[in-house]
């Protein structure tokens, strides 16, 4: 997990997408909600590829799980999920705070 008060490097996260191209995010902040903890990832844009049409801030929401192995893992939620909604309130709610 990366930590929330470390001013120095940015750590990159590695996802794969459903046509194998990696995607890399960055951790904005982390939510606790009923117990659990979520994190919101930033898209990071690949400088080098073509954008055009695409949002410039392309997030996701995943659930922070601890494998068994005692890594953190990070488990990206859909629309679907039971605390999509309440999550995404909870963030725009700190954001509008700022």
């Amino acid at each position: 997990m990366v930590d929330q008060n470390f001013e120095g490097e940015v750590y990159y996260l590695e996802f794969e997408d459903e046509h194998g191209n990696k995607q890399y995010f960055t951790e904005d902040v982390i939510l606790s909600h009923e117990g659990q903890e979520y994190a919101v990832l930033v898209h990071v844009q690949d400088e080098d590829a073509d954008h055009e049409g695409q949002d410039d801030t392309y997030m996701i929401l995943a659930r922070i799980e601890t494998n068994e192995e005692g890594v953190e893992e990070y488990v990206p939620l859909d629309e679907e999920d039971e605390n999509f909604e309440t999550l995404v309130k909870l963030y725009e709610d700190m954001d509008e705070d700022e």
